[in-house]
């Protein structure tokens, strides 16, 4: 009896078995005949085979039905609308190999996400052809070579994140054509050159993010043209030349990340206009004159740091105006005096780092 009862169920799971739908005929092998797809157009379907091939797919995580129905829309991770694939999701999915070049004619697609991969070789020139393309994920890579000026006609593009990666070359100001793009994330390559005056012309961006490379030259002032952004991170570059007190004109933003950079001159005063900032981070330059008073008026900070740069004078009192600061780090400048009783009002406070500096001095 229970050899019986173990029989059923096993029949009863192979007929539960998920089939795909739509009467999709099923592949004898991993050949595929495009011929075959009704539901997409053959050189979509020809593009996502390469692809396939391209990038190892017999060996992803998950890769259900791909190559194995004429139903491409059934494939794991491909999202059609229309008639045409306007999406394919496949990050964190094991991808290894090179992205070909034939993704360049899936010309309805408005998503590619192939983020958290070990994707390697260069970002395809033929991207530029995805006109339609809102959100292009390719970050936690390993891609190298430079960005395409190509990808500058990707003129309906929301979201670009290239972070993560081994990328070279200067920053294309043909990013610039992009003005719907509200996200553009190139941090942690090896980026070189100066960043472009042309990203002043992104007028929807909200986060820039530069972050770990390997840029020069100084941060351009057309940057105050980014009403939207809320964050700004250039921290570890090789950056140059003064602070642009123009950067106080951006009114919305929470986050200025400036760090490990060889700024000089001193911290403009007019920053205090950034009322919604919340971390300033101004650390390992070579900043110099005093702490202005005015930062005191940052009301909503929450982090502040000015460490190891070549600030001079002593500790404002009016910093103990920042009642909800979490972390306050001085440390490693010339500061002198005594340090602010006022400090105390600091009761949110869970890191306080004033050490290598001239304290107790006048």
């Amino acid at each position: 009896m229970l050899n019986k009862l173990i029989l059923y169920l096993s029949l009863f799971a192979l007929t539960f078995i998920a089939l795909p739908s739509n009467g999709a005929e099923l592949m004898s092998d991993n050949t595929m005949d495009c011929a075959t797809v009704t539901d997409i157009p053959y050189e979509e379907c020809e593009a996502l085979v390469a692809f396939y091939n391209s990038t190892n797919g017999d060996h992803w995580y998950i890769n259900n039905w791909w190559l194995k129905t004429n139903v491409v829309c059934n494939w794991y991770g491909v999202r059609c609308s229309g008639g045409h694939v306007s999406g394919l999701f496949l990050y964190q999915n094991k991808l290894t190999g090179l992205i070909p070049t034939e993704l360049g004619n899936l010309t309805k697609l408005k998503s590619l996400d192939l983020r958290w991969n070990n994707l390697t070789g260069p970002i395809p020139s033929e991207l530029g052809n995805l006109t339609n393309l809102e959100t292009l994920l390719l970050y936690w890579n390993k891609l190298t070579g430079s960005i395409p000026t190509e990808l500058g006609n990707l003129t309906n593009l929301k979201w670009l994140n290239l972070g993560d990666n081994k990328l070279t070359g200067s920053i294309p100001i043909e990013l610039g054509n992009m003005t719907n793009l509200e996200e553009l994330r190139l941090y942690h390559n090896k980026l070189t050159g100066s960043i472009p005056s042309e990203l002043g012309n992104l007028s929807n961006l909200e986060a820039l993010r530069l972050s770990d490379n390997k840029l020069t030259g100084s941060i351009p002032t057309e940057l105050a043209n980014l009403s939207n952004l809320g964050a700004l991170e250039l921290g570890e570059n090789k950056l140059t030349g003064p602070i642009p007190t123009e950067l106080a004109n951006l009114s919305n933003l929470g986050l200025l990340e400036l760090s490990e950079n060889k700024l000089t001159g001193s911290i403009p005063s007019e920053l205090d206009n950034l009322t919604e900032l919340r971390y300033l981070e101004l650390g390992g330059n070579q900043l110099t004159g005093s702490i202005p008073t005015e930062l005191a008026n940052l009301t909503n900070l929450r982090w502040l740091s000015l460490d190891n740069n070549q600030l001079t004078g002593s500790i404002p009192t009016e910093l103990g105006n920042f009642t909800g600061l979490g972390n306050l780090w001085l440390d490693g400048n010339q500061l002198t005096g005594s340090i602010p009783t006022e400090l105390a009002n600091l009761t949110t406070l869970r890191w306080l780092s004033l050490d290598n500096n001239q304290l107790g001095e006048s």
